[in-house]
């Protein structure tokens, strides 16, 4: 049998809408844990305090999942993790040769914000609201899968379809990253919605929407980089559970976690078939000691 892999879960300060009864950081960090170990791969640990964190604790894991905005407005500044626990991050990657997955909206960040460059280049993509970086209007998108393929998305279909769930886009790949999810980015959503809401504010170019950042090509929406001994994963879908229950994304979320943790990938997609058929969701059974 594969040794499990320790993942801690890094949260804490979020979103508004990340942070209330029906999607709170909680109901985030369930939804991930019991994905995560019903594969029977990992063992997870919760942490929703991470300010002041150092080497002694992030030694006992093999990835660091970072669910963490610092905010709770788009209209604030985020607090970082402070420079200790950043430091150790940076460390843990770098130079102990681990893994650290940016989930959903941590994918973001801004210049003027408390976190330091160095997450950016451990990201591999630059998701920067100050050059233009921007949510896509809520609606049902095609997601496509890269190529050429890694064994993350081995099997996972060409193309495949989401609701509702946030898509950043206007970002700037680095050199050496390998995008594995993209969505085109049209313009008729955003002339549809009358966008952009006014929770999210946006420069528009003197030419309109069509001349935002990227606009009419392929995003990423999932990707990997390396770091220097270690390896990063990010992904950006998961905003709810309509999401985690489309057997691609549970595929390429447990898959990612588990490359960016030993740098290879043995777990196959959810199954349906035999007991599962009955299940709502996750399909995975590998793991009945914590969940029925």
């Amino acid at each position: 049998m594969t040794d499990k892999l320790d993942v801690l879960i890094c949260t804490g300060k979020v979103s508004m809408e990340h942070d209330n009864p029906h999607r709170s950081f909680r109901h985030h960090s369930q939804l991930l844990t019991t994905l995560l170990e019903a594969t029977g791969r990992f063992r997870v640990r919760v942490l929703e305090e991470f300010r002041g964190i150092g080497d002694e604790l992030l030694g006992r894991f093999d990835v660091a999942l970072i669910n963490y905005e610092g905010r709770r407005d788009y209209f604030s500044a985020p607090e970082g993790f402070g420079q200790t626990t950043s430091d150790a991050l940076i460390r843990f990657v770098r130079d102990q040769g681990r893994g650290i997955v940016f989930f959903h909206s941590s994918v973001v960040q801004e210049p003027d914000w408390d976190f330091p460059h160095e997450f950016i280049e451990m990201r591999g993509v630059d998701l920067d609201p100050s050059h233009g970086v921007r949510r896509r209007p809520l609606s049902e998108d095609t997601v496509h899968t890269s190529d050429p393929r890694h064994p993350i998305t081995d099997g996972i279909p060409a193309q495949w379809a989401v609701l509702n769930d946030d898509m950043l886009t206007g970002a700037t790949v680095l050199p050496g990253t390998q995008v594995l999810l993209t969505v085109f980015d049209s313009v008729e959503p955003y002339l549809a919605a009358n966008w952009p809401p006014p929770n999210v504010p946006v420069d528009i170019p003197a030419g309109g929407i069509e001349e935002l950042l990227g606009m009419n090509t392929h995003q990423p929406l999932a990707w990997i980089n390396n770091y220097g001994a270690g390896r990063c994963y990010s992904m950006m879908l998961g905003h709810d559970v309509d999401t985690f229950r489309r057997e691609p994304f549970m595929t390429m979320l447990v898959r990612g976690v588990e490359w960016a943790g030993s740098g290879q990938v043995t777990l196959g997609p959810p199954s349906r078939g035999g007991e599962n058929r009955l299940n709502m969701w996750p399909y995975y059974a590998g793991d009945s000691s914590r969940w029925d």
